[in-house]
């Protein structure tokens, strides 16, 4: 039976239940909070109608280097460091937030979500590891999520140097195997990727700019009002 303080159970229920509904898995679940598994697994098979997903968590830091989830990861965690750092929020409570935040810009930005929660709880954990840290763009000064190892070099992020196949994305190879193989077909198929990359580059380069505007220390307080106001 359960003798602790019932309205500090009742938060982590709801804490709970707003974690299962931005996509957390039980070994996150059981790691953030305090419930018992059984707890957990009865919460969530009442918000999903399903049991919880067995299986092992991403483990390996190499997913966040590749072009796009890099620009994605970025985007996340700066947006995750003004909350903690500006806003003053919480671990748990920035890592929501932040989350909820990076969902509404790809919604308004009309882009594919590519960082998953469980993608992004794995991406703090490297960074309190130490082994993953920022880095500012040798173009933009922007700054993007690099190796630890790799700190010290100077280097453009993905944005400013994307690589040869970028834009090749699942959404754009189904789009090119429904088109014929003409020539005036491959080079519209191919003017189109690459107005979808530059609308995509130009998307992110403009909210970093505005993540890294707000992380400045001489930017005004209200600001820092602003967005500690966002509903969770």
């Amino acid at each position: 039976m359960y003798k602790g303080s019932v309205t500090e159970e009742a938060r982590e229920v709801l804490r709970a239940i707003e974690l299962i509904q931005l996509g957390a898995r039980m070994p996150v679940l059981e790691k953030e909070l305090t419930l018992s598994r059984n707890r957990l697994i009865r919460l969530y098979r009442e918000l999903k109608n399903a049991s919880p997903p067995k299986g092992m968590l991403p483990f390996s830091a190499d997913w966040y280097f590749t072009w796009l989830p890099n620009i994605h990861a970025s985007l996340f965690y700066n947006i995750y460091l003004f909350l903690t750092d500006r806003a003053k929020c919480s671990r748990l409570d920035a890592l929501t937030r932040a989350y909820r935040l990076y969902l509404e810009h790809c919604e308004s930005a009309e882009t594919e979500r590519v960082l998953s929660f469980t993608r992004a709880w794995t991406l703090l954990r490297f960074f309190e590891g130490g082994l993953l840290t920022l880095s500012s763009c040798t173009v933009c000064s922007g700054r993007f999520v690099r190796h630890v190892r790799d700190a010290h070099k100077p280097a453009a992020c993905c944005i400013c140097m994307p690589p040869a196949r970028a834009g090749m994305t699942r959404a754009a190879r189904a789009s090119r195997t429904t088109q014929t193989n003409t020539p005036a077909a491959t080079s519209a198929t191919r003017g189109r990727a690459a107005a979808a990359l530059g609308e995509l580059s130009g998307t992110m380069r403009a909210t970093l700019a505005e993540v890294t505007r707000a992380l400045d220390p001489k930017r005004s307080a209200n600001r820092l009002r602003l967005v500690a106001s966002v509903p969770v």
